[in-house]
């Protein structure tokens, strides 16, 4: 996707809380906003792509996990202004929730850095408080999804 620094107009974006046995699926940024910071997978929706198809491509692509998208959970937006004031980047970002139907990782980038965290134990350097928002307000499913993985050995 071309131009999501400094864009005309929002970027439409997809991200998931990929829940598996262990709990939920976090990525390292690789790419601003947030580089270096932990969040869940998701990225940009492509031309042609419907969101859920969205979701499990970029699950797949940023982690190697393949997983089952359940439901739409909401929409955010993302905006970053640079020194200036000016929009540097707008997303527009609908969020999922999904089952993991592989667990294991295997990152984008040979220097990337993808781990499973129970959600009661997040790391520090999340790149959004809003995703940490997002995913207190569903502990409940998170731990249902994961009993429920946990049963069938997946």
């Amino acid at each position: 996707m071309s131009n999501r620094r400094y864009p005309i107009h929002p970027i439409p974006g997809v991200g998931a809380i990929v829940v598996g046995t262990q709990g939920i699926l976090l990525a390292r940024r690789d790419k601003a906003p947030g580089k270096g910071l932990w969040s869940i997978p998701g990225g940009g929706v492509e031309l042609g792509e419907s969101q859920i198809e969205s979701v499990i491509r970029e699950v797949k692509e940023e982690t190697g996990v393949e997983c089952e998208v359940l439901e739409l959970l909401g929409t955010s937006d993302l905006i970053t202004k640079d020194d200036t004031g000016a929009i540097e980047y707008h997303f527009l970002l609908n969020h999922y929730l999904a089952k993991a139907i592989t667990q294991k990782t295997n990152p984008e980038n040979a220097d990337g850095e993808v781990k499973w965290f129970h959600p009661d134990s997040l790391p520090s350097d999340m790149a959004s408080p809003q995703i940490l928002n997002l995913i207190s307000s569903q502990r409940k499913k998170i731990l249902s999804i994961m009993k429920d993985l946990n049963s069938s050995n997946i």
